[in-house]
């Protein structure tokens, strides 16, 4: 469905899957839930199920962003993903900067020191990955507004696919590091305008990296 070989509109039954891909029918039936669930198929009684329109879609579950991300749409999906943190996480830090408490404050600039120390000694990408989402996830969570910690997942999905995928594990350089690490200062600083300048310019210098690749 997310590559379009199952366009809109298009009808399958389970029978019909079940010979296709040599898989029980207990099987089909659940993963036809999940897509439902998510809003890509709907079960319709004596017809079979059927493909809805991507305007149906829950784009914001992190199984479908996955999905999107390996499609041919991938690149229409990054700029997606990136104009949704452009709106959200700039106006995230710059609320988090003004209402963290101190604990909060510790907590990310804990995060970003983390992150700092995996980049520069060339650790595991994925333990790169956890520190650089424990911050932006303590972030949205310090800005007091609950919508803006929900929306977690579409950032932690984006920035799985930027940390393994995009830059082949091959870490942030300095100045990426840098970056993280001041805006995490200003938050602490309770420097709201600063914090927001810095984490608009995180997103706009991931966006260059992707489009330079």
């Amino acid at each position: 469905m997310c590559d379009g070989r199952l366009p809109e509109g298009t009808v399958v039954t389970v029978d019909e899957i079940e010979v296709a891909t040599a898989t029980s029918r207990s099987v089909v039936r659940e993963v036809a839930r999940g897509l439902a669930s998510r809003g890509l198929l709907e079960a319709r009684q004596r017809i079979g199920l059927r493909v809805l329109p991507e305007t149906a879609w829950n784009l914001f579950d992190s199984q479908v962003i996955r999905w999107r991300l390996r499609s041919p749409q991938r690149e229409s999906q990054l700029r997606t993903l990136a104009e949704v943190r452009l709106a959200i996480e700039p106006e995230a830090a710059r609320l988090a900067a003004a209402r963290r408490t101190p604990d909060e404050a510790a907590s990310i600039v804990s995060a970003a020191t983390r992150l700092w120390s995996a980049g520069s000694t060339g650790a595991d990408p994925d333990e790169l990955l956890r520190a650089d989402q424990a911050l932006h996830a303590l972030i949205l969570r310090a800005s007091g507004n609950p919508m803006f910690a929900q929306i977690s997942s579409v950032i932690q999905e984006t920035l799985h696919e930027r940390t393994l995928h995009e830059l082949g594990g091959h870490g942030f350089d300095a100045h990426d590091l840098q970056l993280h690490v001041d805006l995490a200062t200003r938050i602490q600083r309770s420097d709201a305008r600063s914090a927001s300048d810095a984490m608009r310019s995180i997103i706009e210098r991931t966006q260059i990296t992707e489009t330079t690749r």
